[in-house]
Order: structure tokens, then sequence, then C-alpha cells
């Protein structure tokens, strides 16, 4: 390459450039100056930084020491990790950190694991993706969203009188200085817990905080909690307006289903999976806070909610106090109605319309157990009940079935005969049906007026908490399936196998009138379905082996006190 005089003069440029830049700033103040090569003295304490920052104490004469930026003098040291305290009542553990202010983990004393070895702990302790703070508050806790807190000093005592735990800390936030929060909790009875939370500004000047946050902890989905193997389950997010509207969302779905602008106030917000819910109901309305991490397993998160006030002031010397009441606990129908309006409905039974029929379901289901004393009768009585209520319209039915299956020779034989001109066979179709006197829709109608009834209960057994491991019977659990051996690793569940065999007998002593091949795929049907249901809970398998136990007897009985309607069962041809 040859070196020509321009070249050498944007080398030397570059050289010049390249050396100086870094001497250029620091002369220009862009950057800090270079680090003494003096061993750095160790971090002040609060009252020794204020000490080094008065000028009525100045350096002895004669030394020079290198002094660290003011800020870095007035950070207080965070105050080491303080053993947990615990609050309990007969049927919740509280276990409260008092370095985060907020629940570490809630105890459900009355609910056990999968393994039946312990009982469940809901761990509200946030994941380190979920909060952009050094503080890292699970439920109860609060937190400025963006902001790094610490704290740094701690006091607590018990109000033995009003049976009350009191945290009172002290926290230091940068561009905030420092400022205290006193907490309260106290335990009702059950799973609630009355909270109130206070931000005092003992300096003099005031406070600001654009966003504060007190969390209703976070949730995942109930298997992953318990170990429980669960054929299906939700992650939901629901919040009554203060207009007195009711929300829900799906927690587990799209982002743009899930983050939603709320601009409404909300009188409490709710998180729930299949049996479990957290719900966080203020004295005053509040906006919505919401946020999550995708979980380990697909399509499953752990989300967080909460109340969150916007552009807090407190004045010098001020304070300014949030009361709230919490509730941490399973999805009983009573105990949510008696905490907050509509809480009711977070039970979310079934879908839609259904889920108000599947409610009133749950209600007389645990209302029988009052009577009987076992919630496997209890599920054999509702099943009687609600088939007892559909005697006539079932009866009908098959009375209707009946007639059709007598009248199929006549049918068959139009068709072969009007087999090349289908409008004149449906002619002559409708004027054999109204000649004996028969309404081709009369065995469907009122099988579909029952469709609504037995899914409501379906949605019921499968959803109601209070059949987690409840034994009935040879089944452990009437929230699992009834395996009572296994045989080559294959698991023996004698009532989907009974509730099998069933099907078979109910579909070859109805009357039917489909012709032999559609007959012989309907008796496919029960085999097809023992595989897709062959691990379902043994609540729903026994509603479902009474229920067809109920039909076959009723159809028994039909046949036999109306033997004028009864017809001879048509058998598939071989």
């Amino acid at each position: 390459m040859k070196f020509d005089k321009d070249i050498v003069i944007g080398l030397l440029i570059c050289a010049l450039v390249l050396l100086g830049w870094d001497p250029f700033c620091r002369f220009m103040g862009w950057t800090a100056p270079l680090k003494s090569n003096t061993p750095a003295a160790a971090p002040a304490t609060p009252a020794a930084s204020a000490t080094a920052q008065s000028p009525a104490h100045p350096s002895p004469a004669g030394t020079s020491q290198p002094q660290p930026p003011a800020e870095t003098l007035a950070i207080p040291q965070p105050l080491p990790e303080q053993p947990a305290v615990i609050l309990e009542n007969q049927d919740l553990r509280l276990t409260l950190s008092p370095n985060s202010g907020a629940a570490e983990s809630i105890t459900l004393k009355d609910y056990l694991t999968a393994d039946r070895q312990k009982p469940v702990v809901i761990d509200q302790t946030p994941s380190a993706k979920l909060a952009a703070t050094s503080l890292q508050p699970g439920a109860l806790g609060i937190f400025a969203p963006g902001e790094k807190w610490q704290t740094v000093a701690a006091s607590q005592n018990h109000l033995a009188e009003a049976d009350i735990f009191q945290l009172t800390r002290t926290i230091y936030a940068p561009g905030h200085g420092s400022f205290h929060i006193t907490q309260k909790w106290r335990l009702s009875s059950g799973y609630a817990t009355d909270y109130e939370v206070t931000l005092s500004n003992p300096g003099v000047a005031a406070l600001h905080f654009p966003r504060l946050v007190i969390s209703d902890g976070e949730l995942q989905q109930w298997g992953a909690i318990s170990g429980d193997k669960m054929r299906s389950d939700s992650l939901r997010l629901d919040y009554l307006t203060a207009g007195g509207e009711l929300e829900n969302l799906s927690a587990d779905g799209k982002d743009s289903k899930f983050f939603q602008s709320h601009q409404e106030q909300v009188t409490w917000v709710a998180l729930s999976n299949k049996y479990f819910i957290s719900i966080l109901l203020g004295e005053h309305p509040f906006r919505l806070y919401q946020a999550r991490v995708a979980a380990r397993e697909p399509h499953s998160f752990v989300v967080t909610t909460g109340a969150e006030y916007s552009d807090v002031h407190i004045p010098p010397s001020g304070s300014i106090t949030w009361k709230f009441r919490f509730y941490a606990g399973p999805k009983i129908a009573a105990n949510l109605n008696a905490f907050a309006p509509d809480a009711g409905r977070t039970m979310h039974l079934a879908w839609g319309p259904l889920d108000y029929l599947a409610r009133w379901m749950l209600w007389a289901l645990i209302q029988l157990k009052h009577l009987c004393g076992s919630y496997g009768w209890s599920i054999i009585l509702l099943t009687i009940i609600v088939r007892l209520v559909f005697w006539p319209v079932t009866a009908r039915a098959n009375a209707s079935m009946k007639k059709m299956s007598a009248v199929q020779p006549k049918i068959q034989a139009l068709r072969t005969q009007y087999k090349d001109n289908p409008q004149l066979l449906n002619t002559k179709m409708m004027e054999l049906y109204r000649t004996e006197k028969i309404n081709p829709l009369g065995g469907c109608l009122p099988i579909l007026l029952q469709i609504p009834v037995f899914f409501a209960l379906y949605a019921t057994l499968d959803g109601a908490v209070e059949l987690r491991q409840v034994s009935f019977l040879w089944a452990h659990d009437l929230a699992a399936a009834d395996t009572v051996a296994r045989v080559f690793g294959l698991p023996i569940n004698p009532l989907v196998l009974a509730m099998t065999g069933l099907m078979v007998l109910q579909q070859r002593l109805t009357p039917s009138a489909m012709d032999p091949m559609q007959q012989k795929m309907m008796l496919a049907m029960p085999i097809v379905m023992l595989f897709f249901l062959y691990d379902l809970p043994s609540g729903l398998t026994l509603y479902w082996t009474v229920s067809q136990i109920f039909s076959i007897l009723q159809l028994l009985l039909q046949q036999k006190f109306n033997p004028k309607t009864a017809a001879p069962t048509a058998s598939p041809s071989r």
C-alpha cells in the first residue's frame, strides 16, 4: 500500500481521537474521574454517612482522602434477613417475611398434596422475572413497579388485645430517600385476613410515587401446586367493577386477551385455578394491576395481580392508609358469598348460563351431604332426584321410540317402493306418521331438554373441591379415578367399566329405529368412550353409573306396565 500525505494525516487524526477521547471526556465532566489506588473505605453506616456530609466535621488538616459521591454515603445498609413470622388459625397458616413485609407462603391446613403427606402450600412469593424491584413482595406486599426498595430497619409487635400483628419497616428508595411502612394483619375465622398498610413520610420534602401496588400474590394452576393429576385445569382473573359489573379473563390465554385496558375502578380482584382462589377486597375502589410470567409447562403461567394507585403524594410528616380484606383458600361457595359481593360467581363450574344451574346443583349436593353424611351417597341421591324430575320427559321419549320402532317395517317398505323418488318418499312417510300419530322428533326433544341439566351436574361433580380426597366404598378419592389395582401397569377402574357395560345393556334394551349397520355403530360407541373416559374422576363415573341403572329400570318398568306400546327390541343382524 502506498502511504501518501492524506493517509498519514488520517491515521494521525484517528490515533489522536482514540488516545485522547477518554481524557477529553473526563475534562468535560462526561465520565467519572479515575479511581485512586488508595483502598476503598468500608461502606458508611447511616450515622457515619450523615457525619461525613456535615460541614461541622471537616477532614483533619494536611490529609487528602478520596470522597465517594454524596448519594453513596446516604445509602443505608440493608436489613439482614430476619426470621419469618407465622400467623395461623385452625384453617390457615400465613408465613410473613419481616424483610419484605409480605406473605412468603400460605398453607391450607385441611388440604393435602396428592401423596397426602403434607398440607398444600400456596407459594405467594413472585419469581424474579415478575418484579423489577430488589424487594419482591408476595401476597399483601406493597411495592412500586420499576423502583428498587430496600428495607433498612424493622420492628414488630403483637397487639394481643386485638389479635393483630404489626410490622413497621424503614424503607430506602433511590430518588425518594427514607420513609416508613406500617402493616397490620389480623386473621379472621376461616380463610379471611384483615389487612391495613400505612405509608408515612418523616422527611421535610414531599414524597411522590407514580405507581404503588398492594399485591394479591401470585397463583399457578392447581395441578402444579398440589401434584394432582388433572384432566382439565384453568387459571382465571376476575374483578368486580365499582359499577357492579363482574368481569373475568383467562389468565392462561393470549396476551391480547389477558392484558386489556382497565380504566374503571374495581371493588375486588381475584385469581383462581380449579380449586383455589385469592381475593383482594379494598375498603375503597382501586385500579387493577396484573402481571404474569410463563411457567415451565407449555401454555402455563404464573400470574399476579393487586390494587394499583397512581400519583400518590404524601406531604412532609404526613401519611396515607389503605385497608383491605384478603381471602386465600378453597373455592367454597358459602365462604365466597360471605366474603364479598358476587364472589360466588368466581366458581366457574360451567360455561355461560349453565354456571348458574351448576351452582344450584352444588348447593343441593352439599345439603344432601348434611342429611346423609356422605358425599358418595349425596351424589347417588342427587342423581336419582334429577332422574325422577325428568321421569315424565324420559317416559315420553321411550314411548315415542317404541312407536317409531313398531312402524319401521312400513317405513322400510316405503323406502324400497319410492327409492327413486325422494320427494314422494318424504310425503308418504309424513302421511304414515300422521296416520300412526307419531312425532319423528318425539324421542329427541325430551332428551335435548335434559342435556343442559346433565351437563350442569357433570360440571358440578368435576369442579367441586368438596369431593377432593373424599373416599366412598372402594374409591379413595371422588375427584380421581377409582383405581383398585394394576395389571401389567394398566389401572383397573371398576366404576368406569361398570358404566360401559350398563351403556351397552341400555342400548340393547332401548327400541331403535335405526338400521342394523347404525345399531352396530351405536353399540361400538361405549367402547370408544371407555378409552376416552377411562381415567374419569370416580364422582363422575358414580353419577353416570347410577344414571344408567335408573334409565334401565325405567325402561323395564315401562315395558312391563305398558305392553301395548312395547315393541320387540331389534338386535343387530348378523
